[in-house]
């Protein structure tokens, strides 16, 4: 029996080791890649530059969508209110997911864990959040209800666009920092439709 258990406690050692040097090797590998500031990695699908690409899509959408509602008798408050919503929901969502994560890497902090590794961890686990969503999308693949004819269903088009604003949401939050659409600076127009900020910037804790 006490053989047994000390090589049951020689192998644990033994992971213990394995382990502590795959994530060494892993953090010095991944430090290159983790975003601060306006570093971050060129071979990332989420980077501050894709997430514009993205939001610049979405833009180019925008006057399909429009066209298609507006045929349909929408209003334009209603689909506005819908925009700001779901980009606000995806902000706090992943606001919320943010501070669990930070709280579980504190608890590693607190235990004995080097800072700089421990935010490496840290941001890096963001960072396949936001991974993770874009791949679910895209895995998915992105359905564009009846964007080219203006007689089709409104409900899937204002589900489409609920969708895409909740999903480029998430993505933009998840960003270091984290990023929204430049609603403060988006000039007043005498078209009711026009609602779409043309930048995106960093976002604000307080909007």
């Amino acid at each position: 029996m006490e053989a047994q258990l000390q090589k049951s406690r020689s192998a644990l050692r033994e992971k213990d080791e394995q382990l502590k040097s795959f994530k060494d090797r892993v953090a010095g590998e991944v430090a290159l890649s983790i975003k601060t500031g306006n570093t971050m990695s060129l071979n990332n699908p989420v980077n501050k530059n894709r997430l514009k690409e993205m939001y610049e899509d979405l833009r180019c959408d925008w006057p399909r969508i429009k066209k298609n509602l507006k045929s349909n008798n929408k209003h334009p408050d209603s689909v506005k209110e819908l925009i700001l919503k779901e980009f606000r929901e995806a902000k706090n969502e992943m606001r919320n997911r943010r501070m669990m994560i930070d709280k579980v890497f504190e608890s590693v902090m607190n235990a004995g864990g080097t800072p700089q590794k421990v935010d490496q961890y840290r941001q890096l686990t963001v960072q396949n959040l936001q991974m993770t969503l874009y791949n679910e999308k895209q895995d998915a693949g992105s359905q564009k209800p009846f964007l080219e004819n203006q007689a089709g269903n409104p409900q899937d088009v204002l589900e489409y666009l609920g969708s895409e604003c909740y999903w480029l949401g998430c993505l933009m939050a998840l960003n270091n920092p984290p990023l929204q659409p430049d609603w403060e600076n988006h000039p007043p127009s005498m078209d009711r439709w026009d609602f779409s900020p043309r930048n995106i910037r960093n976002a604000s804790e307080n909007e």
